[in-house]
């Protein structure tokens, strides 16, 4: 058989296609992403010592070794006992698996992953893919900043990630009238991930009911839904909020979202990240210049808005000045806004890219994410820092085992270092809330009534941080002594029989 011979120009195509995939894979638009990515990972490594991961893994083994879902507190001796459904399930489970699997180290990996695939969405939103991806990095970058208050090893990340895939979702829907077969199976796995979903039925609220409406009102305009296309928004809105009760604690995974509005104040009022936005903080400062250059580019570039964006940006808005919380949620809805109005830079130019130049620089952020990505060991002195790591293993030795008052963010990371050891309180705010504990502990902490709560709960161990106003009152209080110190914690126990606990619980 005559061997077969391939023309130059045969050859042609194939060369043109692999300059063509050379050209996307290195691209400027793509390199943008890296360096955004850098920048995810400064922040992830700062980070990393989250007071509610370490009862996250502790729900995580008991849920892969019992192989049941957790339906009552077992982990403290105030709120013993009471009802509480592990709402995070789902989320908790890649968590413990990379902890599992790398240690500390598999736990950094996994929540950068997911920051990285948050931000990615983001960046997608804002157009990072078109001829806009420098306004669009810019755009993602301040999202990234208003996120830094959640970053950390944080359930809620899985959340977020499926607000973004939420956005992608009505984004492709508006635009090619496809893709909303997608809801039902993000919010079945949404709710068994975080109750952040009821976050997306909002934004899908607003999305529809600004299509209900048609007119202009200064630069505000709106278009109605076209029949067809609303009947496929609410067909697989009902579905969605039917595929919600997918999940292994029925109704009340579905009513927790707004039971917590509803009954939660005093967690609102105690812990920090529920409060109000403080413009004296760093994030707020960031946020006041987000509203001032939402003001700027609404006064400069004379774009209409589109209603459903105004809504948006409003709940954002409304959301993140409400619960500094949120914040992260503002950095996802407002980054895709701010980049269609910005103007920073010239428009990107395929023609005049250098994919080697960007190759370059993409392989330089890989290998320094690699070189100063820490170690387990790195990564165990951080939280030793943070945490009462020594005071407990002095329990331990000592074996001290009874009631202990415990500061509010080491309750967890009792709970899973040292289990026989049972705290006062811990992240999970809401069963405290319900029986008064978390308001007795604001008033021990902010010395209300401190030796009160003690004696109330039988109190015999104390540990604080040494500088902590209740640690220095119990100090120099008579009944009291001090067993252990470090620069992160102290111990202090009651002298027996100093006085006569008012029990306000069964032992």
């Amino acid at each position: 058989m005559a061997a077969t011979s391939h023309s130059p120009s045969e050859a042609l195509p194939t060369k043109q296609s692999w300059q063509s995939a050379y050209a996307r894979l290195f691209s400027f638009p793509l390199m943008c992403m890296f360096l955004l990515g850098a920048v995810v990972f400064g922040f992830s490594v700062k980070q990393f010592s989250e007071p509610d991961m370490w009862w996250h893994l502790r729900y995580a083994r008991d849920l892969l070794q019992f192989h049941t879902f957790s339906s009552v507190d077992t982990y403290s001796f105030t709120a013993a006992g009471s009802y509480r459904p592990n709402f995070e399930w789902l989320s908790e489970i890649p968590f413990f698996l990379a902890f599992q699997l790398a240690g500390l180290h598999g736990i950094l990996a996994l929540y950068f992953g997911v920051l990285v695939l948050i931000y990615a969405g983001v960046y997608y939103l804002s157009g990072g893919a078109a001829a806009n991806c420098k306004n669009a990095t810019i755009a993602t970058l301040i999202g990234i900043f208003l996120g830094v208050v959640s970053i950390g090893p944080r359930t809620l990340l899985f959340g977020w990630l499926c607000m973004v895939a939420l956005l992608v979702v009505l984004d492709r829907f508006r635009r090619s009238g496809t893709g909303l077969w997608m809801l039902p199976p993000l919010f079945a796995l949404w709710v068994n991930l975080h109750p952040s979903w009821a976050f997306g039925l909002a934004v899908l609220a607003l999305t529809i009911a600004s299509g209900l409406v048609e007119g202009e009102w200064g630069i505000v305009q709106a278009s109605k839904w076209k029949a067809a296309d609303l009947k496929k928004l609410l067909l697989a809105t009902a579905i969605s909020v039917a595929a919600l009760f997918a999940n292994p604690f029925g109704y009340k995974l579905v009513s927790y979202p707004f039971e917590f509005l509803f009954r939660q104040q005093t967690n609102v009022q105690y812990v920090e990240e529920w409060q109000g936005v403080d413009f004296a903080s760093g994030n707020g400062k960031l946020m006041l210049l987000v509203l001032l250059g939402l003001l700027a580019l609404n006064i400069l570039v004379r774009r209409r808005w589109r209603l459903d964006e105004v809504l948006l940006m409003a709940f954002a808005l409304w959301a993140a000045l409400s619960h500094s919380r949120f914040l992260f949620f503002a950095g996802l809805i407002l980054p895709p806004l701010v980049a269609q109005r910005l103007s920073l830079f010239a428009p990107y130019d395929p023609k005049i890219d250098k994919p080697w130049l960007n190759g370059i620089i993409m392989a330089s952020v890989v290998g320094s994410l690699l070189f100063f990505f820490p170690s387990n060991a790195e990564l165990e002195q951080r939280v030793s820092e943070d945490f009462p790591k020594a005071a407990l293993a002095f329990m331990q030795r000592q074996q001290l085992h009874g009631r202990l008052f415990n500061q509010y963010a080491w309750g967890g990371y009792i709970e899973w270092n040292a289990p026989e050891i049972k705290p006062f309180v811990d992240g999970r705010a809401d069963i405290f809330v319900y029986n008064g504990v978390l308001e007795d502990h604001r008033k021990a902490s902010a010395l209300e009534a401190p030796f009160a709560v003690l004696d109330k709960y039988g109190i015999d161990y104390v540990l604080l941080q040494p500088g902590r106003p209740l640690a220095y009152a119990v100090e120099h209080a008579p009944g009291w002594h001090m067993i252990y110190s470090d620069k992160i914690s102290a111990i202090l126990a009651r002298v027996p029989g100093s006085t006569q606990p008012q029990h306000g619980l069964a032992n």
